[in-house]
């Protein structure tokens, strides 16, 4: 019984350490998508990466993009457009 209860500790301790494929899998289907922006939204989402947000090219989605990502809710009050802002406060 000791024995089985070291080998799930170890299991346990694997799975928090190494990270899974989850994110790499889910930004693979962000490649299919046709536009930029949006393309580049998935992927800074899917890999929880900021710099992805930079090279989008419509500043309101990138303010967006930064707040999704870093989960700042002050970059919202950066978006120019109503209805993208009250979006992006209404994440938080």
């Amino acid at each position: 019984m000791q024995k089985f209860c070291g080998i799930s500790a170890i299991l346990i301790l694997v799975f928090l350490v190494v990270p899974t494929s989850s994110s790499s899998a889910d930004a693979s289907r962000c490649y299919s998508i046709q536009d930029h922006d949006r393309q580049t939204y998935c992927l800074a989402t899917a890999k929880r990466e900021a710099s992805y947000c930079y090279s989008i090219q419509n500043r309101n989605f990138q303010q967006f993009c930064l707040a999704q990502v870093k989960g700042e809710r002050s970059y919202c009050y950066s978006i120019q457009e109503h209805d993208l802002q009250n979006q992006c406060l209404a994440s938080f």
